[in-house]
């Protein structure tokens, strides 16, 4: 069911399905004229508009936008338009203007009022303040630095800077070329070695060979630090493919490293088995010792979790950085850990601290606790009074707008502006005119943003309810599942579609539909209907139910299937049975691991909102069984997760 045929609630009024408003027509022609450089059509259309049409501030902007502003009719729009993101847009502009044209006073005083600023901002900021002389903001200038990733020209300015300082050396370039080698980034790993004041053609064809044959880079002695660090990218390379090849050439060649580049390689090694789930990675990571990257401590517990060695997880979590080690994920495991030590009066307080927050592992906290889980106790719903107090902000009136004539980025970006500064109450009150439009996506990051007042109906919506009841029913599975997938796939937007190509309620791609129709016996074309709620949520259920069966009736394993291929479920089993959260959590593809944490959790708390008796999140988890014991599906045509 598309928006434009649907009868949405806006600010109180009833839009009529069957078309648009004249002036949001008018509005919308508009916006197409500019688009396709037809400024006088613009123009004309724009003068139809009244002066206080909700949306005129956008036809001002386009307007400016046409031609070349000065910097004062910029600040002028931003100035009289401060409740709008379309603001924050010139003020964006205008401050990159005046960081790179080094243009500081200015940019100084623009830059002070920007609300969110990206990477090329923070650049120019911390560049800003170097040129007062501001010492102090060199670490902030060298952390900008040490990254895997591409920057933008405001930092390479920026590292000029520092670079003829003298803050940035040879090591800063070498400790960034590591980087950007375990992460892949071979552009910038060009662009480093080509900085280097030691480097040669040579060593960028030594790159290249590490890239296409490993075997002939690790041949070779390394005789400058840019060397060390290809040799390690070429083991690296090596390791991803055939680990047990790597780990046999780099033992023969260990007398010709350094003891510390020993441990290095031992991890790099180690990371990329662990990355496979090779039992083997147990021993290359202890072969390393404590010589590790932030990315292989956290493979390394991984590593250590799927083979029940609580000692060892313990001690990669406290060696991971401190901002690491205080996510959830690491402080749960931590907790278990101690658990498993015999230091349960230690783990207690930190299972006790994240019981209470809301998501995936404050449920496994507090049942570690023996708490049952309470979330009626912390739902609020707004009162009318404050729905009503909130419906008056322009910047909702105009999200609701936009929204209304599919202008989703722009409607998202004034949502998010608007509610800047809202309390919880408000919040929630913004999140229930988001589900009166059937903004449902909108309504859940909304709800999601409270920090001490929840309200968990808002969050965890039930809309399409006489459909997700029957096909559950009719499939044998858990409604609760059912949504907490559906919820995740789609935040229940009909219209969802991911850049692969997955469509509708529970995303679906084409060509399992076509296989799902077949199996039900269904007409040739009826694949074709998959964004319409009805036949995407009958597919949708038909196809976890066919996942459900095929791998061992494991809600965990027909989860992962669901988002990553049940082939993928099966090679991530152990060839012992694992704990379920265990599981989860070394499934090597990012993506798919929030995915299976974010269902699960969305499953025990639709439980409780459904009311229905369900068991504890470690009864959901289970027991992964070993590989030999799980039967296969033949099909295997979901969507390709993003590898990260």
């Amino acid at each position: 069911m598309h928006r434009r045929l649907r009868c949405l609630l806006y600010i109180g009024l009833l839009f009529a399905c069957s078309a648009l408003a004249a002036p949001d027509k008018t509005f919308l022609a508009a916006r197409d004229a500019y688009a396709r450089g037809k400024i006088d059509q613009f123009e004309r259309l724009s003068d139809k508009l009244p002066d206080h049409y909700p949306l005129r501030l956008y036809l001002d902007y386009w307007r400016l936008k046409s031609r070349s502003p000065s910097t004062v009719e910029l600040t002028r729009f931003a100035d009289d338009h401060p409740d709008s993101p379309l603001s924050e847009r010139v003020l964006q502009d205008l401050a990159r203007f005046y960081g790179n044209n080094e243009d500081w006073d200015n940019y100084r005083q623009i830059a002070k009022r920007v609300t969110n600023k990206d990477r090329e901002l923070i650049c120019l900021d911390v560049h800003a303040r170097l040129t007062q002389g501001d010492q102090a903001t060199t670490n902030e200038g060298l952390a900008l630095w040490l990254t895997a990733q591409d920057q933008p020209s405001s930092c390479t300015s920026l590292f000029t800077v520092l670079s003829a300082n003298g803050a940035l050396t040879d090591d800063h370039r070498s400790a960034r070329l590591r980087l950007a080698l375990e992460a892949g980034n071979l552009s910038l790993a060009r662009q480093l070695i080509a900085a280097l004041e030691t480097t040669s053609k040579a060593d960028l064809d030594r790159l290249n060979q590490a890239r296409l044959s490993p075997e002939k880079t690790l041949a070779a002695t390394p005789a400058t630090q840019i060397q060390w660090e290809i040799a390690f990218y070429a083991l690296s390379q090596m390791a991803s493919n055939h680990p047990d090849q790597a780990a046999r050439l780099w033992e023969t060649r260990l007398a010709e490293f350094p003891e510390a580049e020993q441990r290095y390689g031992w991890g790099a090694i180690a990371l990329a088995a662990a990355r496979q789930l090779k039992p083997e990675a147990v021993t290359w990571f202890l072969n390393a010792k404590d010589q590790l990257s932030a990315s292989q401590n956290i493979w390394k517990a991984r590593t250590m979790l799927r083979a029940g060695r609580w000692l060892d997880v313990y001690q990669s979590i406290v060696n991971m950085p401190a901002e690491v080690q205080d996510e959830a994920v690491w402080r749960y495991w931590k907790a278990r850990a101690l658990v498993g030590l015999g230091a349960s009066a230690k783990a207690n307080p930190i299972f006790a601290k994240l019981s209470h927050e809301i998501h995936y592992y404050g449920l496994l906290a507090n049942e570690e606790l023996s708490e049952k889980m309470e979330i009626q106790a912390t739902s609020y719903s707004p009162s009318p009074d404050e729905i009503d107090q909130t419906k008056s902000s322009a910047g909702l009136k105009r999200a609701l707008l936009l929204y209304k004539m599919d202008l989703n980025v722009d409607a998202a970006n004034e949502w998010t502006w608007a509610i800047r500064g809202f309390d919880d109450h408000q919040l929630l009150a913004a999140a229930e005119l988001a589900r009166k439009a059937l903004w449902y996506d909108r309504a859940i990051r909304t709800a999601e943003q409270t920090q001490v007042t929840h309200g968990m109906g808002l969050r965890y919506l039930t809309p399409y309810r006489d459909l997700a009841d029957s096909y559950s029913s009719k499939n044998g599975l858990d409604p609760a599942w059912v949504y907490g997938l559906m919820r995740q796939e789609s935040r229940f937007m009909d219209y969802a579609r991911s850049n692969v190509g997955a469509r509708g309620l529970m995303q679906i791609m084409p060509t399992t539909a076509h296989w799902i129709a077949k199996h039900l016996g269904l007409g040739r074309k009826a694949h074709t209907q998959i964004t319409t709620p009805d036949v995407n949520i009958k597919f949708g259920t038909f196809y976890l139910k066919s996942l459900l069966t095929s791998l061992a009736n494991s809600a965990v394993l027909a989860t992962a299937g669901y988002n990553a291929g049940p082939g993928r479920a099966r090679r991530w089993q152990a060839n012992q049975t694992l704990e379920g959260a265990i599981y989860v959590e070394s499934i090597p593809i990012p993506e798919t691991r929030e995915y299976v944490k974010k269902v699960l959790a969305n499953a025990m708390y639709y439980s409780q909102r459904l009311g229905l008796k369900g068991g504890s999140l470690k009864e959901r988890l289970g027991t992964i069984p070993a590989q030999a014991t799980a039967t296969h599906i033949s099909q295997e045509t979901t969507r390709e997760p993003s590898k990260q």
